[in-house]
């Protein structure tokens, strides 16, 4: 069977922790394709950034360019930027089903945690499985929350859960686009970080 695993968020802009979430990904999935897919606009978020999403389709082919398996399994997908928002994850799922292939899909706590709330959830979980990206301590308050989730949606939707721990970089998109210089140099690949200074995107974000 073909293993088809899905990335998906705004990387507004992609930074180090979307890379080795990537990376982290892929190692204990070990598909035969994995594809990144920037979003349009997410259902869930409220868009306060300045870029264009041509803008985020090409930091992402920036960040990934150098990583041996780009373009031969990793790639990066234009589908949510093409189609009319807002991007449901499950019309993605629909679009990229096929018979004789699992998806995988990566989500993050926050994500995990509300994922019955999202359009079609039932869908969503007869048409892939989900990888939980987890970083949170087996003793944390939030854990149990998530716990209690997985048996919740185990039950209601028989979904196939996997759960990847991962220890990520504790830095967001936002604090990025926010942030000074130094910040981004630090938490961006040289390549995004180039692109972000020369056209100037961000600059008068949250101004």
């Amino acid at each position: 069977m073909f293993e088809l695993a899905i990335y998906g968020g705004t990387f507004a802009p992609v930074h180090n922790g979307h890379v080795i979430a990537a990376k982290a990904f892929f190692e204990a999935v070990n598909p035969d394709k994995l594809l990144i897919i920037p979003t349009l606009i997410p259902p869930h978020k409220q868009i306060t950034f300045h870029d264009e999403p041509l803008d985020r389709l090409e930091m992402l082919k920036l960040a990934f360019q150098d990583e041996p398996l780009f373009s031969k399994k990793i790639f990066i997908s234009d589908y949510e930027l093409n189609s009319p928002p807002p991007s449901y994850t499950v019309n993605t799922l629909r679009h990229f089903q096929k018979d004789d292939q699992r998806i995988t899909f990566l989500v993050g706590t926050d994500m995990f945690l509300t994922l019955d709330e999202w359009k079609e959830p039932e869908e969503i979980f007869r048409l892939c499985r989900i990888a939980l990206m987890k970083r949170e301590s087996e003793i944390s308050d939030i854990s149990a929350y998530i716990d209690k989730k997985l048996s919740i949606y185990r039950n209601k939707y028989d979904a196939d859960i996997i759960i990847i721990n991962h220890q990520p970089i504790e830095i967001s998109s936002s604090d990025i686009r926010n942030g000074d210089d130094k910040t981004r140099k630090k938490y961006l690949p040289k390549s995004v970080y180039d692109y972000i200074k020369e056209r100037g995107i961000y600059e008068n974000n949250g101004k």
